[in-house]
Protein backbone atom coordinates (compact mmCIF):
# COMPACT_ATOMS: atom_id res chain seq x y z
CA UNK A 1 0.00 0.00 0.00
CA UNK A 2 1.25 3.32 -0.90
CA UNK A 3 2.78 5.48 1.82
CA UNK A 4 1.23 8.74 0.39
CA UNK A 5 -2.46 10.12 0.03
CA UNK A 6 -2.93 11.61 -3.55
CA UNK A 7 -3.12 15.36 -3.41
CA UNK A 8 -6.31 17.71 -4.17
CA UNK A 9 -8.78 15.09 -2.52
CA UNK A 10 -11.70 17.35 -2.51
CA UNK A 11 -15.39 16.74 -0.31
CA UNK A 12 -17.08 17.44 -3.52
CA UNK A 13 -15.64 14.39 -4.97
CA UNK A 14 -15.45 11.93 -1.55
CA UNK A 15 -19.61 12.93 -1.80
CA UNK A 16 -19.95 11.49 -5.26
CA UNK A 17 -18.32 7.80 -4.75
CA UNK A 18 -18.88 4.85 -2.62
CA UNK A 19 -16.76 4.94 0.74
CA UNK A 20 -15.74 1.29 2.23
CA UNK A 21 -18.64 0.32 4.61
CA UNK A 22 -17.37 -0.91 8.32
CA UNK A 23 -18.60 -3.76 7.99
CA UNK A 24 -17.63 -4.35 4.53
CA UNK A 25 -14.53 -6.53 3.35
CA UNK A 26 -10.90 -4.95 3.48
CA UNK A 27 -9.79 -5.46 0.35
CA UNK A 28 -5.73 -5.27 -0.93
CA UNK A 29 -6.42 -3.39 -4.57
CA UNK A 30 -3.60 -3.43 -7.07
CA UNK A 31 -3.49 -1.08 -9.84
CA UNK A 32 -1.07 -2.44 -12.38
CA UNK A 33 0.13 0.62 -15.22
CA UNK A 34 0.87 -2.07 -18.56
CA UNK A 35 4.37 -2.14 -20.09
CA UNK A 36 5.02 0.32 -22.79
CA UNK A 37 8.51 0.37 -23.00
CA UNK A 38 11.13 -2.47 -24.86
CA UNK A 39 14.55 -1.24 -23.71
CA UNK A 40 15.29 0.70 -20.23
CA UNK A 41 16.44 3.94 -21.82
CA UNK A 42 13.43 4.56 -23.79
CA UNK A 43 10.82 7.05 -22.49
CA UNK A 44 7.03 7.15 -22.79
CA UNK A 45 3.94 9.14 -22.72
CA UNK A 46 2.77 8.47 -18.81
CA UNK A 47 -0.92 6.96 -18.78
CA UNK A 48 -2.66 10.35 -17.32
CA UNK A 49 -5.97 8.22 -16.64
CA UNK A 50 -4.60 5.50 -14.78
CA UNK A 51 -2.91 7.17 -12.79
CA UNK A 52 -6.14 9.93 -11.95
CA UNK A 53 -8.25 6.47 -11.41
CA UNK A 54 -5.38 5.19 -8.89
CA UNK A 55 -5.46 8.41 -7.17
CA UNK A 56 -9.47 8.23 -7.32
CA UNK A 57 -9.65 4.12 -5.45
CA UNK A 58 -6.65 6.18 -2.74
CA UNK A 59 -8.81 8.61 -1.83
CA UNK A 60 -11.34 6.43 -0.41
CA UNK A 61 -9.01 4.94 1.93
CA UNK A 62 -8.94 1.47 0.51
CA UNK A 63 -5.93 -0.72 0.57
CA UNK A 64 -4.17 0.33 -2.92
CA UNK A 65 -1.10 -0.61 -4.33
CA UNK A 66 0.15 0.21 -7.56
CA UNK A 67 2.85 -1.20 -9.85
CA UNK A 68 4.29 0.15 -12.84
CA UNK A 69 5.57 -2.35 -14.91
CA UNK A 70 8.02 -0.43 -17.20
CA UNK A 71 11.62 -0.86 -16.29
CA UNK A 72 11.33 -4.03 -14.60
CA UNK A 73 12.97 -6.90 -16.22
CA UNK A 74 10.61 -10.59 -16.50
CA UNK A 75 7.86 -7.79 -15.70
CA UNK A 76 5.03 -11.06 -15.69
CA UNK A 77 7.08 -12.87 -13.17
CA UNK A 78 7.53 -9.73 -11.27
CA UNK A 79 3.92 -8.90 -11.34
CA UNK A 80 3.02 -12.73 -9.76
CA UNK A 81 5.26 -12.35 -6.82
CA UNK A 82 4.28 -9.37 -6.04
CA UNK A 83 0.25 -10.62 -6.34
CA UNK A 84 1.59 -12.89 -3.94
CA UNK A 85 3.77 -11.31 -1.31
CA UNK A 86 1.40 -8.79 -1.27
CA UNK A 87 -2.09 -10.92 -1.00
CA UNK A 88 -3.69 -9.15 -3.44
CA UNK A 89 -7.44 -9.80 -3.93
CA UNK A 90 -8.02 -7.24 -6.88
CA UNK A 91 -5.99 -6.09 -9.98
CA UNK A 92 -6.54 -3.68 -11.63
CA UNK A 93 -5.52 -2.21 -15.04
CA UNK A 94 -6.58 -0.68 -18.59
CA UNK A 95 -5.52 0.85 -21.52
CA UNK A 96 -6.01 1.62 -25.04
CA UNK A 97 -7.56 -0.98 -27.68
CA UNK A 98 -3.55 -1.20 -28.99
CA UNK A 99 -2.24 -2.53 -25.85
CA UNK A 100 -4.18 -5.82 -25.69
CA UNK A 101 -1.70 -8.07 -25.53
CA UNK A 102 0.18 -6.41 -22.20
CA UNK A 103 -3.57 -5.98 -20.53
CA UNK A 104 -4.58 -9.73 -21.40
CA UNK A 105 -1.08 -10.87 -20.03
CA UNK A 106 -1.24 -9.13 -16.57
CA UNK A 107 -5.30 -10.58 -16.02
CA UNK A 108 -3.84 -14.03 -17.11
CA UNK A 109 -1.11 -13.54 -14.60
CA UNK A 110 -3.49 -12.41 -11.87
CA UNK A 111 -5.82 -15.89 -12.92
CA UNK A 112 -2.77 -18.14 -12.72
CA UNK A 113 -2.19 -16.99 -9.08
CA UNK A 114 -5.75 -17.58 -7.77
CA UNK A 115 -8.34 -17.84 -10.13
CA UNK A 116 -10.26 -15.96 -7.03
CA UNK A 117 -8.53 -12.51 -7.61
CA UNK A 118 -11.02 -10.31 -9.08
CA UNK A 119 -9.79 -8.67 -12.83
CA UNK A 120 -10.97 -5.00 -13.71
CA UNK A 121 -10.01 -3.43 -16.74
CA UNK A 122 -10.70 0.23 -17.92
CA UNK A 123 -9.37 2.59 -20.63
CA UNK A 124 -10.30 2.88 -24.15
CA UNK A 125 -10.25 -0.93 -24.99
CA UNK A 126 -13.13 -0.82 -22.91
CA UNK A 127 -15.21 2.03 -23.78
CA UNK A 128 -14.53 1.20 -27.77
CA UNK A 129 -16.46 -2.04 -27.84
CA UNK A 130 -16.90 -3.39 -24.36
CA UNK A 131 -17.81 -6.49 -25.38
CA UNK A 132 -15.94 -7.03 -27.83
CA UNK A 133 -13.01 -6.36 -25.74
CA UNK A 134 -14.50 -7.97 -22.42
CA UNK A 135 -14.34 -11.23 -24.85
CA UNK A 136 -10.99 -10.95 -25.86
CA UNK A 137 -9.44 -10.18 -22.80
CA UNK A 138 -10.88 -13.64 -21.39
CA UNK A 139 -9.71 -13.38 -17.94
CA UNK A 140 -11.20 -9.96 -16.96
CA UNK A 141 -13.97 -10.14 -14.76
CA UNK A 142 -15.71 -6.59 -14.93
CA UNK A 143 -15.11 -4.05 -17.57
CA UNK A 144 -15.09 0.06 -16.77
CA UNK A 145 -16.56 2.38 -19.42
CA UNK A 146 -15.74 5.97 -19.63
CA UNK A 147 -14.54 7.70 -17.23
CA UNK A 148 -13.22 5.53 -13.90
CA UNK A 149 -13.11 8.16 -11.46
CA UNK A 150 -16.86 7.32 -9.60
CA UNK A 151 -17.32 3.83 -11.02
CA UNK A 152 -14.66 1.89 -9.67
CA UNK A 153 -15.54 3.31 -6.43
CA UNK A 154 -18.83 2.13 -6.70
CA UNK A 155 -17.57 -1.51 -8.28
CA UNK A 156 -15.21 -1.63 -5.32
CA UNK A 157 -18.18 -0.69 -2.69
CA UNK A 158 -20.04 -3.73 -4.45
CA UNK A 159 -17.52 -6.44 -4.09
CA UNK A 160 -16.40 -5.29 -0.57
CA UNK A 161 -20.63 -6.02 0.33
CA UNK A 162 -21.34 -8.54 -1.90
CA UNK A 163 -23.77 -6.26 -3.40
CA UNK A 164 -25.26 -6.93 -6.83
CA UNK A 165 -22.76 -4.90 -9.41
CA UNK A 166 -25.14 -5.81 -12.90
CA UNK A 167 -26.74 -2.58 -11.83
CA UNK A 168 -23.93 -0.75 -11.77
CA UNK A 169 -23.63 2.14 -14.13
CA UNK A 170 -20.43 2.24 -16.52
CA UNK A 171 -19.45 -1.64 -15.48
CA UNK A 172 -19.96 -4.28 -18.10
CA UNK A 173 -19.67 -7.69 -16.76
CA UNK A 174 -18.17 -10.87 -17.87
CA UNK A 175 -21.23 -12.67 -18.11
CA UNK A 176 -22.62 -9.74 -20.00
CA UNK A 177 -20.30 -11.14 -23.40
CA UNK A 178 -22.64 -14.55 -23.31
CA UNK A 179 -26.22 -12.75 -22.91
CA UNK A 180 -24.93 -10.27 -24.72
CA UNK A 181 -26.23 -6.90 -22.92
CA UNK A 182 -25.22 -3.83 -23.03
CA UNK A 183 -24.56 -1.92 -19.77
CA UNK A 184 -26.06 1.26 -18.27
CA UNK A 185 -24.40 4.34 -19.29
CA UNK A 186 -22.68 6.67 -16.59
CA UNK A 187 -23.29 10.67 -17.22
CA UNK A 188 -19.22 12.84 -17.81
CA UNK A 189 -18.05 13.94 -14.89
CA UNK A 190 -19.27 17.84 -14.80
CA UNK A 191 -16.97 19.51 -12.53
CA UNK A 192 -13.13 18.61 -13.12
CA UNK A 193 -11.50 20.17 -10.59
CA UNK A 194 -13.63 17.92 -8.09
CA UNK A 195 -11.16 15.01 -9.12
CA UNK A 196 -7.72 14.47 -7.11
CA UNK A 197 -4.28 14.95 -8.96
CA UNK A 198 -2.54 12.27 -10.35
CA UNK A 199 -0.82 9.28 -8.45
CA UNK A 200 2.86 10.24 -9.72
CA UNK A 201 4.02 8.73 -6.35
CA UNK A 202 2.59 5.00 -6.76
CA UNK A 203 3.35 4.89 -9.82
CA UNK A 204 7.22 5.67 -10.07
CA UNK A 205 7.19 8.78 -11.87
CA UNK A 206 10.60 9.58 -10.76
CA UNK A 207 12.37 6.89 -13.32
CA UNK A 208 10.74 8.46 -16.41
CA UNK A 209 11.92 11.92 -15.44
CA UNK A 210 16.03 10.18 -15.04
CA UNK A 211 17.81 12.10 -17.62
CA UNK A 212 19.79 10.38 -20.46
CA UNK A 213 16.40 8.61 -21.55
CA UNK A 214 16.20 8.12 -25.68
CA UNK A 215 13.18 9.90 -25.86
CA UNK A 216 9.96 7.84 -28.69
CA UNK A 217 8.44 10.42 -28.86
CA UNK A 218 9.98 13.26 -30.62
CA UNK A 219 9.57 15.46 -27.31
CA UNK A 220 12.83 16.58 -25.31
CA UNK A 221 12.84 14.23 -21.95
CA UNK A 222 12.01 15.72 -18.61
CA UNK A 223 8.33 16.87 -19.95
CA UNK A 224 5.04 15.29 -18.57
CA UNK A 225 1.14 15.87 -19.47
CA UNK A 226 -0.94 18.06 -17.77
CA UNK A 227 -4.16 17.56 -19.23
CA UNK A 228 -6.68 20.81 -19.53
CA UNK A 229 -9.75 18.83 -21.10
CA UNK A 230 -11.13 16.02 -21.32
CA UNK A 231 -12.85 14.80 -24.79
CA UNK A 232 -14.00 16.81 -27.85
CA UNK A 233 -16.77 18.40 -29.47
CA UNK A 234 -16.05 16.99 -32.80
CA UNK A 235 -16.55 13.81 -34.71
CA UNK A 236 -13.53 12.93 -36.90
CA UNK A 237 -14.10 9.47 -38.67
CA UNK A 238 -10.98 8.41 -37.61
CA UNK A 239 -11.48 9.53 -34.13
CA UNK A 240 -13.39 8.10 -30.53
CA UNK A 241 -12.97 9.86 -27.50
CA UNK A 242 -13.04 7.29 -24.49
CA UNK A 243 -13.67 10.24 -22.04
CA UNK A 244 -16.74 10.82 -23.11
CA UNK A 245 -18.70 12.78 -25.62
CA UNK A 246 -19.43 16.15 -23.92
CA UNK A 247 -16.03 18.86 -23.78
CA UNK A 248 -15.21 19.54 -20.45
CA UNK A 249 -12.57 21.85 -19.30
CA UNK A 250 -10.42 22.49 -15.80
CA UNK A 251 -10.72 25.82 -14.39
CA UNK A 252 -7.11 27.55 -14.24
CA UNK A 253 -6.76 27.95 -10.77
CA UNK A 254 -6.71 24.12 -10.73
CA UNK A 255 -4.35 23.63 -13.34
CA UNK A 256 -1.74 25.67 -11.88
CA UNK A 257 -2.29 24.10 -8.46
CA UNK A 258 -1.45 20.79 -10.28
CA UNK A 259 1.59 23.06 -11.93
CA UNK A 260 2.91 24.33 -8.77
CA UNK A 261 2.72 20.70 -7.26
CA UNK A 262 4.68 18.84 -9.96
CA UNK A 263 7.50 22.04 -9.96
CA UNK A 264 7.87 21.57 -6.50
CA UNK A 265 7.99 17.93 -6.31
CA UNK A 266 10.04 16.97 -9.65
CA UNK A 267 11.74 20.46 -10.50
CA UNK A 268 10.14 20.24 -13.88
CA UNK A 269 10.57 23.08 -16.33
CA UNK A 270 8.57 21.41 -19.26
CA UNK A 271 5.15 20.76 -19.89
CA UNK A 272 3.01 19.20 -22.62
CA UNK A 273 -1.13 20.44 -21.77
CA UNK A 274 -3.24 18.60 -23.24
CA UNK A 275 -6.51 19.93 -24.73
CA UNK A 276 -7.99 19.57 -28.59
CA UNK A 277 -9.37 22.82 -28.53
CA UNK A 278 -6.77 25.06 -26.27
CA UNK A 279 -6.96 28.00 -28.35
CA UNK A 280 -11.09 27.87 -29.18
CA UNK A 281 -11.26 31.01 -25.91
CA UNK A 282 -9.53 34.19 -27.10
CA UNK A 283 -9.71 35.19 -23.25
CA UNK A 284 -8.93 32.04 -21.21
CA UNK A 285 -5.89 31.53 -23.10
CA UNK A 286 -4.66 35.13 -22.61
CA UNK A 287 -4.79 34.59 -19.13
CA UNK A 288 -3.53 31.27 -19.16
CA UNK A 289 -0.08 33.26 -21.14
CA UNK A 290 -0.23 36.18 -18.62
CA UNK A 291 -0.22 33.66 -15.42
CA UNK A 292 2.15 31.24 -16.94
CA UNK A 293 4.65 33.32 -18.03
CA UNK A 294 6.32 33.85 -14.77
CA UNK A 295 7.22 30.55 -14.04
CA UNK A 296 10.01 30.29 -17.16
CA UNK A 297 8.63 27.17 -18.50
CA UNK A 298 9.15 25.68 -21.79
CA UNK A 299 5.89 24.27 -23.67
CA UNK A 300 4.05 22.62 -26.28
CA UNK A 301 0.07 22.91 -26.98
CA UNK A 302 -2.07 21.30 -29.73
CA UNK A 303 -5.13 23.08 -31.21
CA UNK A 304 -7.39 23.17 -34.32
CA UNK A 305 -5.99 25.47 -37.54
CA UNK A 306 -9.86 27.63 -37.21
CA UNK A 307 -9.21 28.56 -34.20
CA UNK A 308 -5.44 30.38 -34.31
CA UNK A 309 -4.23 33.60 -35.24
CA UNK A 310 -1.33 35.51 -35.67
CA UNK A 311 -1.90 37.86 -32.52
CA UNK A 312 -2.83 34.51 -30.23
CA UNK A 313 0.34 32.68 -31.39
CA UNK A 314 2.86 35.47 -30.55
CA UNK A 315 1.00 35.40 -26.53
CA UNK A 316 1.94 31.76 -26.38
CA UNK A 317 5.47 32.15 -28.01
CA UNK A 318 5.88 35.23 -25.33
CA UNK A 319 4.47 32.78 -22.62
CA UNK A 320 7.06 29.91 -23.06
CA UNK A 321 5.31 28.01 -25.92
CA UNK A 322 8.23 26.52 -28.21
CA UNK A 323 5.98 24.20 -30.50
CA UNK A 324 2.17 24.27 -31.69
CA UNK A 325 0.56 21.17 -32.90
CA UNK A 326 -1.79 21.66 -35.53
CA UNK A 327 -4.89 18.91 -36.75
CA UNK A 328 -4.08 18.70 -40.08
CA UNK A 329 -4.50 15.17 -41.58
CA UNK A 330 -5.03 15.62 -45.22
CA UNK A 331 -4.25 18.12 -47.60
CA UNK A 332 -7.25 17.73 -50.18
CA UNK A 333 -10.51 19.14 -49.42
CA UNK A 334 -12.84 16.42 -50.17
CA UNK A 335 -10.85 14.07 -48.16
CA UNK A 336 -11.08 16.88 -45.08
CA UNK A 337 -14.92 16.71 -45.30
CA UNK A 338 -15.09 13.15 -45.31
CA UNK A 339 -13.07 13.17 -42.00
CA UNK A 340 -15.93 15.61 -40.61
CA UNK A 341 -12.74 17.69 -40.28
CA UNK A 342 -14.37 20.77 -40.68
CA UNK A 343 -11.53 22.75 -41.81
CA UNK A 344 -10.13 23.41 -45.30
CA UNK A 345 -6.97 23.34 -46.41
CA UNK A 346 -6.39 27.18 -47.02
CA UNK A 347 -7.26 27.15 -42.92
CA UNK A 348 -4.13 24.84 -42.69
CA UNK A 349 -1.99 27.04 -44.73
CA UNK A 350 -2.79 30.25 -42.47
CA UNK A 351 -2.61 28.48 -39.35
CA UNK A 352 1.03 27.80 -40.42
CA UNK A 353 1.81 31.02 -41.84
CA UNK A 354 0.51 32.62 -38.48
CA UNK A 355 2.98 30.34 -36.80
CA UNK A 356 6.04 31.35 -38.86
CA UNK A 357 5.03 34.76 -38.48
CA UNK A 358 4.69 34.70 -34.74
CA UNK A 359 8.49 32.55 -34.83
CA UNK A 360 6.78 29.35 -33.22
CA UNK A 361 7.68 26.14 -34.76
CA UNK A 362 4.21 24.41 -35.89
CA UNK A 363 3.65 20.80 -37.21
CA UNK A 364 1.07 18.22 -38.17
CA UNK A 365 0.21 15.02 -39.68
CA UNK A 366 -0.92 13.65 -43.42
CA UNK A 367 -2.97 10.53 -42.37
CA UNK A 368 -3.47 8.35 -45.36
CA UNK A 369 -6.51 5.87 -46.32
CA UNK A 370 -9.84 7.43 -45.06
CA UNK A 371 -12.91 6.31 -46.96
CA UNK A 372 -12.91 8.29 -49.95
CA UNK A 373 -9.35 8.23 -50.34
CA UNK A 374 -7.71 7.79 -53.88
CA UNK A 375 -4.46 7.75 -55.90
CA UNK A 376 -5.53 11.52 -56.78
CA UNK A 377 -6.49 12.60 -53.91
CA UNK A 378 -3.04 11.03 -51.87
CA UNK A 379 -1.32 12.64 -54.63
CA UNK A 380 -2.76 16.34 -53.71
CA UNK A 381 -1.68 15.93 -50.46
CA UNK A 382 1.92 15.06 -51.14
CA UNK A 383 2.16 18.03 -53.84
CA UNK A 384 1.04 20.31 -50.79
CA UNK A 385 3.30 18.31 -49.02
CA UNK A 386 5.96 19.19 -51.73
CA UNK A 387 5.02 22.83 -52.14
CA UNK A 388 5.48 23.44 -48.60
CA UNK A 389 8.89 22.27 -47.76
CA UNK A 390 8.92 24.62 -44.56
CA UNK A 391 6.16 22.82 -42.98
CA UNK A 392 7.33 20.11 -40.44
CA UNK A 393 4.28 17.25 -41.53
CA UNK A 394 4.63 13.93 -40.77
CA UNK A 395 3.52 11.48 -42.64
CA UNK A 396 1.33 8.18 -41.46
CA UNK A 397 -1.64 5.99 -42.30
CA UNK A 398 -5.06 5.88 -40.54
CA UNK A 399 -5.35 2.89 -38.42
CA UNK A 400 -9.17 1.74 -37.73
CA UNK A 401 -9.06 1.31 -34.31
CA UNK A 402 -12.28 0.14 -32.22
CA UNK A 403 -14.68 2.88 -31.37
CA UNK A 404 -14.32 5.63 -34.41
CA UNK A 405 -16.74 5.86 -37.45
CA UNK A 406 -13.94 3.79 -39.39
CA UNK A 407 -14.56 0.93 -37.49
CA UNK A 408 -18.43 0.44 -37.20
CA UNK A 409 -17.60 1.29 -40.97
CA UNK A 410 -15.34 -1.93 -41.78
CA UNK A 411 -17.41 -4.04 -39.52
CA UNK A 412 -20.84 -2.87 -41.66
CA UNK A 413 -19.15 -3.28 -44.82
CA UNK A 414 -17.42 -6.64 -43.31
CA UNK A 415 -14.13 -5.89 -43.73
CA UNK A 416 -13.29 -6.57 -40.29
CA UNK A 417 -15.35 -9.72 -40.05
CA UNK A 418 -14.81 -11.17 -36.78
CA UNK A 419 -14.33 -7.47 -34.42
CA UNK A 420 -12.64 -9.99 -31.43
CA UNK A 421 -9.79 -11.20 -33.69
CA UNK A 422 -9.43 -8.00 -34.91
CA UNK A 423 -8.56 -7.01 -31.31
CA UNK A 424 -6.70 -9.31 -30.45
CA UNK A 425 -4.49 -9.32 -33.82
CA UNK A 426 -3.31 -5.65 -32.44
CA UNK A 427 -5.61 -3.38 -35.05
CA UNK A 428 -4.06 -3.73 -37.84
CA UNK A 429 -4.06 -1.54 -40.27
CA UNK A 430 -6.71 -2.04 -43.46
CA UNK A 431 -7.79 -0.95 -46.68
CA UNK A 432 -11.33 1.50 -45.71
CA UNK A 433 -10.39 3.80 -48.65
CA UNK A 434 -11.58 3.86 -52.63
CA UNK A 435 -7.98 2.28 -53.68
CA UNK A 436 -7.74 -1.61 -54.46
CA UNK A 437 -6.38 -3.71 -52.07
CA UNK A 438 -3.57 -4.28 -54.18
CA UNK A 439 -3.06 -0.47 -55.09
CA UNK A 440 -3.20 0.65 -51.13
CA UNK A 441 -0.33 -1.72 -50.06
CA UNK A 442 1.99 -0.54 -52.84
CA UNK A 443 1.44 2.56 -51.60
CA UNK A 444 1.61 1.88 -48.56
CA UNK A 445 5.17 0.34 -48.84
CA UNK A 446 6.00 2.94 -51.37
CA UNK A 447 5.50 5.70 -48.22
CA UNK A 448 7.45 3.94 -46.12
CA UNK A 449 9.97 2.96 -47.89
CA UNK A 450 10.37 7.05 -49.04
CA UNK A 451 10.61 7.57 -45.29
CA UNK A 452 13.41 5.81 -44.56
CA UNK A 453 15.30 6.97 -47.37
CA UNK A 454 14.73 10.29 -46.98
CA UNK A 455 12.89 11.09 -43.69
CA UNK A 456 9.69 13.10 -44.02
CA UNK A 457 11.45 16.60 -44.32
CA UNK A 458 12.58 15.70 -47.85
CA UNK A 459 11.50 18.83 -50.40
CA UNK A 460 11.45 16.40 -53.59
CA UNK A 461 9.11 14.21 -51.83
CA UNK A 462 6.62 13.94 -54.81
CA UNK A 463 9.13 13.15 -57.10
CA UNK A 464 11.25 10.46 -55.36
CA UNK A 465 8.10 8.66 -53.91
CA UNK A 466 7.53 7.50 -57.39
CA UNK A 467 10.61 6.04 -57.90
CA UNK A 468 10.45 3.56 -54.96
CA UNK A 469 10.07 0.06 -56.74
CA UNK A 470 8.37 -1.98 -53.74
CA UNK A 471 8.78 -5.87 -55.73
CA UNK A 472 12.58 -5.11 -56.34
CA UNK A 473 12.83 -4.68 -52.54
CA UNK A 474 11.30 -7.70 -52.46
CA UNK A 475 13.62 -9.66 -54.54
CA UNK A 476 16.97 -7.96 -53.21
CA UNK A 477 15.51 -9.16 -49.52
CA UNK A 478 15.03 -12.44 -50.94
CA UNK A 479 18.48 -12.32 -52.47
CA UNK A 480 19.71 -11.80 -48.66
CA UNK A 481 18.21 -15.26 -48.03
CA UNK A 482 19.76 -16.33 -51.28
CA UNK A 483 23.50 -15.57 -50.39
CA UNK A 484 23.97 -15.87 -46.82
CA UNK A 485 24.19 -18.36 -44.21
CA UNK A 486 22.17 -17.00 -41.42
CA UNK A 487 20.82 -13.12 -40.73
CA UNK A 488 20.32 -11.05 -37.41
CA UNK A 489 17.85 -8.63 -38.16
CA UNK A 490 18.95 -5.93 -35.64
CA UNK A 491 17.37 -4.27 -34.04
CA UNK A 492 14.12 -5.76 -34.99
CA UNK A 493 11.87 -3.10 -33.95
CA UNK A 494 7.60 -3.19 -34.51
CA UNK A 495 7.95 -0.70 -37.11
CA UNK A 496 10.40 -2.37 -38.98
CA UNK A 497 9.65 -5.94 -38.33
CA UNK A 498 5.97 -5.00 -39.92
CA UNK A 499 7.44 -3.30 -42.68
CA UNK A 500 9.52 -6.11 -43.76
CA UNK A 501 6.81 -8.82 -42.94
CA UNK A 502 4.34 -7.18 -45.28
CA UNK A 503 6.77 -6.78 -48.00
CA UNK A 504 8.13 -10.77 -48.06
CA UNK A 505 6.74 -13.14 -45.72
CA UNK A 506 9.34 -15.34 -46.72
CA UNK A 507 12.73 -13.39 -45.47
CA UNK A 508 10.72 -12.84 -41.98
CA UNK A 509 9.72 -15.82 -41.23
CA UNK A 510 13.01 -18.02 -42.51
CA UNK A 511 15.21 -20.22 -40.15
CA UNK A 512 18.04 -18.30 -41.35
CA UNK A 513 16.28 -14.93 -39.40
CA UNK A 514 16.94 -14.22 -36.56
CA UNK A 515 15.26 -10.86 -34.43
CA UNK A 516 17.88 -9.23 -32.38
CA UNK A 517 17.18 -6.69 -29.66
CA UNK A 518 19.37 -5.26 -26.69
CA UNK A 519 16.03 -5.74 -24.28
CA UNK A 520 13.75 -8.37 -25.81
CA UNK A 521 10.35 -8.60 -24.46
CA UNK A 522 8.24 -11.82 -26.36
CA UNK A 523 6.21 -11.32 -29.42
CA UNK A 524 7.60 -8.09 -31.38
CA UNK A 525 4.54 -7.31 -33.55
CA UNK A 526 1.36 -9.38 -34.89
CA UNK A 527 1.51 -11.99 -36.94
CA UNK A 528 5.13 -13.16 -36.53
CA UNK A 529 6.03 -16.09 -34.28
CA UNK A 530 9.79 -15.19 -33.85
CA UNK A 531 10.81 -14.14 -30.74
CA UNK A 532 13.32 -11.52 -30.12
CA UNK A 533 16.38 -12.60 -28.80
CA UNK A 534 19.48 -10.86 -27.14
CA UNK A 535 22.28 -10.66 -29.73
CA UNK A 536 24.38 -13.24 -27.91
CA UNK A 537 22.48 -15.32 -30.37
CA UNK A 538 25.02 -14.49 -32.41
CA UNK A 539 27.60 -15.85 -31.29
CA UNK A 540 25.94 -18.79 -30.46
CA UNK A 541 24.19 -19.48 -34.12
CA UNK A 542 27.98 -18.41 -35.62
CA UNK A 543 25.89 -15.11 -37.56
CA UNK A 544 27.68 -14.02 -41.09
CA UNK A 545 25.51 -11.43 -41.83
CA UNK A 546 23.48 -8.62 -39.59
CA UNK A 547 20.58 -6.68 -41.46
CA UNK A 548 19.62 -3.08 -39.83
CA UNK A 549 16.28 -2.03 -41.12
CA UNK A 550 16.27 0.93 -38.52
CA UNK A 551 14.69 4.11 -39.85
CA UNK A 552 16.85 7.16 -40.39
CA UNK A 553 15.29 9.03 -37.20
CA UNK A 554 16.93 6.44 -35.06
CA UNK A 555 20.42 6.07 -37.30
CA UNK A 556 22.56 6.29 -34.11
CA UNK A 557 22.35 3.09 -33.50
CA UNK A 558 23.86 1.59 -36.41
CA UNK A 559 27.06 3.11 -34.77
CA UNK A 560 26.21 1.28 -31.24
CA UNK A 561 25.72 -2.04 -33.45
CA UNK A 562 28.74 -1.95 -35.33
CA UNK A 563 30.87 -1.23 -32.14
CA UNK A 564 29.13 -4.44 -30.19
CA UNK A 565 30.03 -6.18 -33.49
CA UNK A 566 33.50 -5.55 -33.46
CA UNK A 567 34.30 -6.22 -30.23
CA UNK A 568 32.41 -9.18 -29.42
CA UNK A 569 31.08 -10.94 -32.82
CA UNK A 570 33.94 -11.91 -35.33
CA UNK A 571 31.31 -14.57 -36.63
CA UNK A 572 29.81 -11.04 -38.56
CA UNK A 573 30.85 -10.94 -42.53
CA UNK A 574 28.81 -8.55 -43.43
CA UNK A 575 26.64 -5.47 -41.97
CA UNK A 576 23.55 -4.33 -44.20
CA UNK A 577 21.53 -1.84 -44.09
CA UNK A 578 17.91 -1.03 -45.36
CA UNK A 579 18.58 2.03 -47.33
CA UNK A 580 21.42 -0.33 -49.79
CA UNK A 581 18.23 -2.86 -50.41
CA UNK A 582 16.34 0.22 -51.02
CA UNK A 583 18.26 1.57 -53.41
CA UNK A 584 20.02 -0.99 -55.51
CA UNK A 585 18.44 -2.31 -58.92
CA UNK A 586 19.79 -5.42 -57.76
CA UNK A 587 21.53 -6.02 -54.87
CA UNK A 588 25.32 -8.45 -54.40
CA UNK A 589 26.17 -9.88 -51.57
CA UNK A 590 29.93 -11.04 -52.40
Amino acid sequence: MTKNMPKHITQEFLDMVKLPEKDGKRLNYLIVMPRMVERDDTSYQFPYGLCIVSSALKATGRNVFTLNLNYKHNHLEYLRNFIIDDSIDVVLSGGLSGQYAILKEIFDTAKSVDTNIITICGGGIITADPLVAMQALETADYGVIGEGEITVNELAHAIETNADSARIRGVVIKSDVLLPSLPLPRGEITNLDCLPFPDYDGFEFEFLMRDGLYDTDGLATLTTNVAISRSCPYNCTFCFHSSGKKYRRRSLDNVFEELDWLIAKYKLTRFTFADELFISNAKLITEFCERIKPYNLTWWAQTRVDTVSFEILSKLKDAGCYTISYGVESADNSILKSMCKNITVEQIDAAFEAAKQAGLEAYGNLIFGDLEETAETIKNSLDWRVSHPEYNIRLGWIITFPGSHLYKTAIERGIISDPVQYLKGGCPQINVSKLSDENYWQTVHQLELFRIMYGERYGGLANKFGEFDTHRFKANLENLLTDCQKIAVWPATKRSLELLNSISEDFIKSEKVYLINIAPNGLPTRGLEQKIQTPDVIAEQNIDTVFCPSLSHVSDIFEQIRDMIDKSYPSVQKIIYIKDLIRATAFTFE
